[in-house]
Parts: C-alpha cells; sequence; structure tokens
C-alpha cells in the first residue's frame, strides 16, 4: 500500500509519511513509528499573513501518540520547525492539523478517549488506550465540557421555537433522601434542557433567575407529578400553560391504596393464604389484559380472599380504561365523575384516602384528555442519569456533572455536535 494512502488511512492532513520503523521485543512489535513530514515548506506568518518566511535553526523531532494500530501503540515522529518572518520579525513554529500547539497526543487520540469514556468510565478509556489516568481524565473532561455546551444551546434553541412546546419537570436523587435536583425537559423535542439544583419551590425561583432562556419558553403544557410545589412553580413561571398530572404517578395512588388493602387483609388470613397472597402480590399491580391464563387463575384465588381487595383491583382497571378509552374531555369529565362515584360507595377507609387526592387534582388530572403526554421519557433520563453517577462515582464537579447529564441525554444531537468538532 503506498504511503499517502495510509496517511489517508489514519486521518493525517497536510503531511505525507516519510518511514514507517516497528519497535520490537522477543518477536513482537511493542510500537509503531511512523515519520511524517509537511506537503507545505513554509506556513504563513500569523501575525502579519504573509508569505516571506525564512526557517530557522536546526529541525528537531517530537513523539505524538496516535491511534492504535491494531492493538499495536502507534507514534508519529513530527518535526518540529522553527519560521521567522522576514517582514515583522515574528518566530513561530509550523503547526499541524492534527495536533494542537504543544500536545503529545493527536486530536483524533483525544477523540477516541471521550468516545470510550461517555459510555463506560475514565479509567476504563485510559486502561484501553494506556494513557495515564489525569491525561485521560483532562482530554475527557476538555471535549464534554464543548460538547455539552454546544449541545445545550441547540435544545435550548429548538425549545423556543417550539410551536407546541410541552414541559415534563420531575425530580431525581443525588442522594437519596438528602440531595435532589430538578430536569426541565422538552417532551416532544425528546430532550433535556435544562437541570435545577434542589427541588424546592424557592430553589426552582433561584435557578430560573439565574437561566432567563428557560423562563422565557411558552409551553403549551407542563406535565408534572402531583408535587404542590412544582404546581405552584409551574403556575408563576408558565401561567398560559395547562397543568398535566402525570398519568403514571396518578396511578401510583390508587395501587399504593390496593396495596394497604392487600396488607390489611394478609393479618387474618392464616399462614398459607398470607404466603401465597405475598408472593403472587405483583400481579395485583400489572394491567389485567398483561396478564397470562395462568396469571389470572392464581389473580383469583387472591382476589377471592376479600370483596375489598377485589373492590380496589376493579377500581385500579377502570381508572385504566378511563385514561385509554376516554373520546374527549367532556367525555372525561363524565367517565370520571362516575369513577369517583362508584369508589366513594364501596366505603373502603384506603380507597376513600387516594380519592380524596383525585378530587383535589380532579383539573390537572382531566386535562391529561387535552394534552395527552406523560412522563414515562423524562423517568427513562432520569435513569440515565442514575447510570451516570454509578459510574462516575457521584462527581463533585457540578459542571462536569451537568455537562455528562445533558450528553447522556441529548446523545443523538451530543453525537452530532462532536462530529463537528472533530471535522
Amino acid at each position: 500500500m503506498p504511503l499517502q494512502d495510509i496517511a489517508k488511512i489514519l486521518g493525517l492532513q497536510g503531511v505525507y509519511i516519510r518511514d514507517i520503523h516497528y519497535i520490537r521485543s522477543a518477536e513482537e512489535i511493542v510500537e509503531v513509528q511512523v515519520k511524517v513530514a509537511p506537503l507545505e515548506r513554509i506556513q504563513k506568518c500569523p501575525c502579519c499573513n504573509c508569505n516571506e518566511v525564512n526557517r530557522k535553526g536546526i529541525e528537531s523531532n517530537k513523539k505524538i501518540s496516535h491511534l492504535n494500530i491494531g492493538l499495536v501503540p502507534c507514534v508519529l515522529i513530527v518535526p518540529s520547525i522553527k519560521l521567522k518572518c522576514k517582514r515583522c520579525e515574528a518566530c513561530y513554529v509550523f503547526t499541524y492539523k492534527f495536533v494542537e500547539g504543544k500536545e503529545r497526543y493527536t486530536k483524533t487520540f483525544k477523540a477516541n478517549i471521550y468516545k470510550i469514556a461517555i459510555g463506560s468510565t475514565i479509567e476504563h478509556s485510559a486502561y484501553l488506550t494506556g494513557t495515564p489516568y489525569s491525561t485521560a481524565e483532562r482530554f475527557f473532561k476538555e471535549i464534554a465540557q464543548k460538547v455539552a455546551e454546544s449541545t445545550l444551546e441547540q435544545v435550548q434553541a429548538k425549545a423556543l421555537g417550539s410551536n407546541k412546546l410541552i414541559l415534563g419537570i420531575d425530580d431525581f436523587a443525588i442522594r437519596k433522601g438528602h440531595n435532589y435536583n430538578t430536569g426541565i425537559h422538552d417532551i416532544r423535542g425528546e430532550s433535556l434542557i435544562g437541570i435545577a439544583e434542589g427541588r424546592t419551590l424557592l430553589e426552582l425561583r433561584d435557578y430560573m433567575k439565574g437561566n432567563p432562556q428557560i423562563a422565557s419558553l411558552k409551553p403549551f403544557a407542563v406535565v408534572v407529578d402531583l408535587a404542590r410545589g412544582y404546581h405552584t412553580f409551574a403556575a408563576e413561571f408558565f401561567p398560559e400553560a395547562i397543568r398535566v398530572a402525570d398519568r403514571f404517578h396518578v396511578n401510583g395512588y390508587i395501587i399504593d391504596a390496593l396495596n394497604e388493602i392487600r396488607r390489611r387483609v394478609g393479618k387474618s388470613l392464616n399462614s398459607v393464604d398470607r404466603t401465597t397472597l405475598n408472593r403472587h402480590r405483583h400481579l395485583l399491580n400489572k394491567r389485567n389484559e398483561d396478564l397470562s391464563a395462568e396469571q389470572r387463575e392464581k389473580l383469583a384465588i387472591l382476589l377471592a380472599y376479600s370483596k375489598e381487595l377485589a373492590y380496589a383491583y376493579d377500581l385500579k382497571e377502570q381508572l385504566i380504561d378511563w385514561y385509554d378509552c376516554s373520546i374527549d374531555y367532556k367525555s372525561a369529565f363524565s367517565g370520571f365523575r362516575r369513577w369517583l362515584d362508584r369508589g366513594h360507595s364501596f366505603g373502603v377507609p384506603e380507597i376513600e384516602i387516594a380519592l380524596s387526592t383525585f378530587e383535589n387534582w380532579q383539573t390537572e388530572i382531566l386535562n391529561y384528555h387535552k394534552c395527552r403526554f406523560t412522563n414515562g421519557v423524562v423517568e427513562g433520563r432520569n435513569g440515565k442519569i442514575k447510570a451516570i453517577q454509578r459510574r462516575h462515582f457521584f462527581l463533585r464537579n457540578r459542571l462536569f456533572y451537568e455537562a455528562l447529564c445533558f450528553i447522556e441525554c441529548n446523545q443523538e444531537l451530543a453525537r452530532e455536535q462532536f462530529r463537528l468538532l472533530f471535522a
């Protein structure tokens, strides 16, 4: 293969390959040294941009690490050429497109460290590339910050230009029970557009003061759970948006009531029936249409233990049908009132407590039938963020932590920004 083709394969622009040496040890190749030279003899002066330039002094070579060739490390032997401008007498050094300044690693090498670490850990990336951990960490953070900044600009610009923006707001734990963050998501655009430190109303207000680009959004709807602080926050900063109670959080209240009844009923059963009820309790939470014939038989046994348990299960299934089958807002309203009346008719204490929540949040629950969006994708991104925290051992650097969150939750756009950065 011609040497000029090897230069293209290695991604070396503006140079040609003079020679290739193989460093061997015990009949094995331990390093490939590629000697290169620039295609142009001189470069324009960076100060006055003229071509009247002389070479100065004796050339020296420096080693620059490049991507491995197979499993063998590859090192570029690059001449360090000193130049002097005749016009302005500025002294400078010949620069190459594939490496920055005084770096000892090519841009492609640094990009490879980032690509490996973004799906695993910096330690793993350093091990695979044979790079010191501190060096790999420096390269990864440098690239991640640039990618995250450009990605965030793009997703926020997209949200600002959206005709019918649907925001999803939900918290996720840094340390469960102690520290939380709040994510602000563009549900239709499938992107994370902001991370607020904390989840209280005061903390959210402080975040909006420091992020006017988020405060200037004009969403059509905001999807949140039934936390009072989030609804107050949405009403203050997005007063024209309708507030939608997240469907799956709403379902959770009736499921909690069902489980409370199961625990109470279990205490009155004999040891065999109590064990059967506990062993197959997951069947009570699943949708009936998703159960197999065998699972339905087991479910029938559980519901036979108590009429109250059967009432609660039936009420849970009716709520799911109401969400799925209501044609419009008017029919949803009448269906919801019938569902509440049926629930009250049972006279079960646990169900009564749950229904009081449904009545208090009736408007927000019914708004689902004006804007049929949920926070399902938001919960998925929260899972990604928790995976980042586990992989990187709960990052203490807040800026770097947020950068990784934006990259992980906006993967397609982040990959595009990464390609543009190393184009």
